[in-house]
């Protein structure tokens, strides 16, 4: 377990931990993000030991998860735009201009916006291995904003209700709904959830809100895409199809972008074959780094 910092903001108080690597095979740094609900450490620490490219390794709490919370506290509701500019502002912090970008579901959808935000000032861009992003599980806006507005469905439950419990299980039926129920499985992943489940209901609607943009102005996530050079996209084989063959048309579209899909996996993949992951990640960094 590493040491944790905190980063005051104007907006929030971030917690973020730094993994140093003494046997990596380059000096290059790394950003790992999570996804909605589940902190940084409980995301990576099993994939973070068989990670060999990178000397030092950023995992921060996005706000309203973890240990990072609203300046004064209270949980309330986020953007995608502010969880950027605080990820960014963690960057600047550590000074870091020049990174590599592993990022889960939620935690995908801010580091394609920073990405492109990045692209736009004329900074270097960052190369990506991106799980599941949210905002990318479909091809068609429409039909992504029908499916985001399902778990918005869950997140009202969580706060309006307080029923947290049906909340994330209504959650977890909408993002996995071929997942094996092993109980054992299922009553960890609700754990996680559950945790802090006004913050996770919170970041469930940010990239909805996200998506409703989207949906109304399709440039904004093709300008996500098209600034992104190098990204490897995971998927579970238990996922939605539609969702892996949008990924695999990406990979078609764009010829430095590359598609995996683990089996047995669903949604949960950084949880269910972390070493796994962690091989493709070092063999694809290592060859788009030459």
């Amino acid at each position: 377990m590493s040491e944790t910092f905190f980063l005051s903001l104007p907006t929030a108080r971030l917690a973020y931990r730094l993994y140093e690597n003494p046997n990596a095979q380059s000096d290059r740094v790394c950003l790992l993000l999570h996804g909605a609900g589940v902190a940084g450490e409980i995301t990576y620490s099993p994939m973070l030991s068989y990670l060999t490219q990178w000397r030092w390794m950023l995992v921060p709490d996005l706000k309203g998860m973890g240990e990072s919370f609203h300046h004064h506290g209270e949980e309330e509701a986020v953007t995608i735009e502010e969880l950027t500019d605080e990820v960014e502002a963690l960057l600047s912090h550590v000074k870091w201009d020049s990174f590599d970008v592993v990022a889960y579901s939620l935690g995908g959808l801010v580091a394609l916006n920073l990405n492109e935000r990045r692209h736009r000032q004329g900074k270097s861009k960052a190369k990506m291995a991106l799980l599941e992003p949210a905002s990318l599980d479909r091809e068609d806006l429409s039909t992504l904003l029908e499916v985001r507005l399902k778990y918005r469905q869950a997140s009202t439950l969580i706060r309006e209700t307080g029923d947290v419990e049906l909340g994330v299980a209504s959650f977890m039926d909408g993002v996995s709904p071929n997942r094996r129920k092993v109980p054992a499985a299922e009553a960890t992943t609700k754990s996680r959830l559950a945790h802090r489940p006004f913050g996770f209901a919170y970041a469930l609607d940010a990239v909805t809100n996200q998506v409703e943009v989207m949906s109304n102005q399709p440039s904004v996530r093709e300008s996500m895409i098209n600034a992104s050079e190098h990204v490897f996209l995971f998927s579970g084989e238990l996922s939605h199809e539609a969702l892996r063959q949008h990924y695999e048309l990406l990979s078609q579209r764009h010829p430095n972008w590359e598609h995996k899909t683990l089996s047995a996996c669903d949604h949960s993949l950084p949880f269910q074959k972390p070493r796994q992951i962690a091989k493709h990640i070092n063999e694809w960094f290592a060859v788009t780094s030459e």
